[in-house]
């Protein structure tokens, strides 16, 4: 049970339509998640760029600052310079710039900003720290400002590695959502497509197949097929055509049954019609008697007839009409059997002839007197009904 369950699942319509937009909301969902990974590591390479191109600014103020100082040694610009230092070393190792690091130590941005760390570190922040004396201005006091311009390009150096890793990031980010877009399309392109060949065009055929079973052509007959839904469902049309197609061929039938009953009906009617006029009108004779039953043969489609009749009291019966050939030399008497034991059968029967011939033999009596008898030869293969 739970392989059938399996199967009809696996080739059930609404699970492949489940599927597209299943694939297509996975697609959707995946790439907004990429983007905002990449957007979450892109945050702040703003503010780190921002930071970083301000060190620059901070260290020609230092140079500009120990410049003043070396010419004039006041308080104040030693305070300063120190101030600037204390900042400049902040700003450096400050959050923003630490956070866009990459933890690859081989990464070009990690060994430039430990560059630019290493020479401050050794070379730029001794060198400013180590004030000069109040009454000595030395060549060597001044070799720091010498060195400024170089640290400042690394630190150039330092900003561009981290807009090209915001950049990269960003370029990333660029080719995610292209691709996303791009299998998106595709996936609604293919769902467009499978839907139309697999749901649209079925229906569309199953429609006007309806339409012609609406106008009577009930030989019509789909050729889907599948266990899904709509195989199921072309299944269904064609039982369903079959029956009705089963169902109008009884009702032919059944019509053409009662057509044939009105039919016999309403000759019947009409025989009663024309006897009862032809006796009220006509003489009564044996040609009237001889009209009246070749139009009893007509309406019951047998052969010959003969009606006798039996006077009250006798046993021997006088032929009053018939429609035999005067050639056959048979018109006063039936040829059956003796008149004694043809009026002994009370019943309607089927008797046959030496010849092979069948005659029906109908008693012609009512509840108080026996009349007579009528014979009719019956075809060769006829049955009474």
């Amino acid at each position: 049970m739970s392989r059938s369950v399996g199967n009809t699942l696996q080739n059930s319509l609404l699970v492949r339509l489940g599927g597209m937009f299943a694939a297509i909301t996975v697609l959707a969902v995946a790439s907004m998640s990429t983007s905002w990974m990449v957007a979450e590591t892109t945050q702040g390479s703003g503010q780190a760029i921002n930071l970083a191109g301000s060190l620059r600014m901070q260290s020609w103020r230092m140079a500009s600052i120990y410049q003043r100082l070396l010419q004039n040694d006041r308080p104040e610009y030693r305070e300063n310079l120190e101030q600037a230092v204390s900042r400049f070393e902040s700003d450096l190792k400050a959050g923003p710039i630490l956070a866009v690091l990459p933890d690859d130590e081989t990464a070009p941005l990690r060994q430039v900003y430990r560059e630019v760390e290493g020479r401050w570190r050794t070379q730029i922040k001794p060198a400013l720290i180590k004030l000069p004396a109040a009454s000595a201005s030395t060549v060597a006091d001044g070799a720091v400002l010498d060195k400024i311009p170089e640290f400042v390009a690394r630190i150039n150096d330092l900003v561009k590695q981290i807009e090209e890793a915001a950049e990269a990031k960003i370029m990333v980010m660029r080719v995610i959502l292209g691709a996303s877009v791009i299998a998106t399309l595709l996936v609604v392109i293919l769902s467009i497509y499978l839907v139309y060949n697999i749901l649209v065009r079925p229906l569309r055929g199953l429609l006007e197949l309806a339409d012609q079973i609406g106008q009577g052509n009930l030989a019509v007959r789909t050729d889907l097929a599948g266990e899904d839904e709509i195989g199921r469902l072309g299944q269904a049309f064609n039982h369903m055509a079959e029956d009705l197609s089963r169902l109008y061929q009884n009702l032919e039938a059944r019509v053409e049954e009662k057509t044939a009953e009105l039919t016999i009906a309403n000759r019947s009617l009409e025989l009663l019609y024309h006897s009862i006029a032809r006796l009220y009108s006509g003489p009564v004779a044996p040609d009237t008697y001889a009209i009246l039953l070749k139009d009893l043969e007509n309406v019951l489609g047998v052969g010959h007839g003969m009606a006798c009749l039996v006077e009250s009291g006798e046993a021997h019966a006088r032929v009053i009409a018939s429609t035999l050939q005067p050639q056959r030399g048979d018109i006063d008497m039936c040829g059956l059997m003796s008149c004694a034991e043809c009026l002994a059968h009370q019943e309607l029967a089927v008797h046959p002839l030496q010849d092979g011939r069948r005659v029906l033999s109908l008693p012609l009596k009512d509840t108080e007197r026996h009349y007579g008898v009528l014979q009719l030869e019956m075809p060769r293969g006829r049955e009474l009904a």
